[in-house]
């Protein structure tokens, strides 16, 4: 019988092909060859299973850490960091969701998913032509699913302290508590958002992208945060929306940050920007595919006879 088999001490052998090193090789692979080259896994909409959870563990995580930096900067009555002035609490805030964005993209099970903990990330790289549409359907849930458990493993720990700053739940500010303009802000928070990954994941950058991402993700909740909320993540206000019971401007934290989804692969389309290298934020195997490509050897010239 020939084919590939399963040693009880060592991964998947035999002829199963290496992966390619062409761009974009990171597409979705059949489900058989999938199932083959991860070994007995348990596949779900065409990926392994531990893919979607590994996104529903890291949008919890990511709202945990939220709901915590919100509970300690944002509360009314002045204690911890919540004497603060309001730009300072921003950037504590900031700093929090980016840190952790960026640290669970080097964790095995980020790597795994490719970290995206947001379906407005998830929809761009289905759009870029890196992710299937059952993968971003499953992605999808899954993060909604994790922000549920994140907002509720926050009340848990935390008790009052969350709930004194109503679940963390992201609202715009007094000014700007019209549904235009939060739309205009979520929309243009998200597209720039993407635009700096679009340019990271052209080529691969895995060790620098993470943290990449959290440093505008940290200026992006400090310069919106105080007007629209800055969430530019429907997985991020999701959570916090269910656990509260509060659904005020449900639908437009949901649904502004998809439409800059759309808005930043349009405005791609003229510099023939349509693909991405891959559809993960930080992997192993990117780095692995990058130093296969060695550069092209110097040519010196002969040296003159004396």
């Amino acid at each position: 019988m020939t084919g590939s088999r399963r040693r009880p001490d060592a991964s998947v052998t035999a002829d199963t092909p290496a992966p390619p090193a062409a761009r974009g090789s990171e597409r979705p692979e059949p489900p058989q060859r999938r199932a083959l080259v991860n070994g007995a896994r348990w596949v779900v909409l065409g990926r392994p299973l531990s893919s979607y959870l590994a996104e529903a563990l890291g949008s919890a995580w990511l709202v945990l850490a939220a709901l915590t930096a919100v509970s300690v900067t944002m509360r009314a009555d002045g204690a911890y960091l919540s004497s603060w002035p309001l730009t300072a609490r921003l950037a504590v805030v900031g700093a929090v969701v980016g840190g952790s964005v960026a640290v669970f993209s080097l964790t095995p099970p980020g790597k795994e998913s490719g970290a995206h903990l947001n379906p407005a990330i998830s929809l761009f790289m289905t759009v870029r032509g890196v992710l299937g549409v059952a993968d971003l359907l499953g992605y999808t849930v899954f993060q909604l699913g994790g922000s549920v458990l994140g907002a509720l493993l926050a009340r848990g720990l935390w008790g009052d302290r969350v709930t004194a700053v109503h679940d963390g739940l992201i609202q715009p500010g007094a000014r700007w508590d019209g549904p235009a303009a939060v739309v205009l802000g979520e929309l243009l928070s998200t597209a720039v958002l993407l635009w700096v990954l679009a340019a990271m994941t052209a080529r691969p950058r895995p060790r620098s992208t993470p943290w990449v991402v959290a440093a505008v993700i940290w200026g992006l909740i400090t310069a919106t945060g105080s007007r629209t909320g800055a969430s530019f993540n429907p997985a991020r206000n999701f959570g916090p929306h269910v656990v509260s019971g509060d659904y005020h401007l449900f639908w437009v934290y949901m649904l502004a940050p998809l439409a800059g989804t759309l808005v930043a692969a349009a405005a791609l389309v003229p510099f023939a920007v349509r693909e991405a290298w891959t559809h993960k934020v930080c992997c192993a195997r990117d780095i692995h595919r990058y130093h296969q490509s060695r550069p092209t050897p110097r040519r010196h010239l002969p040296s003159s006879p004396r």
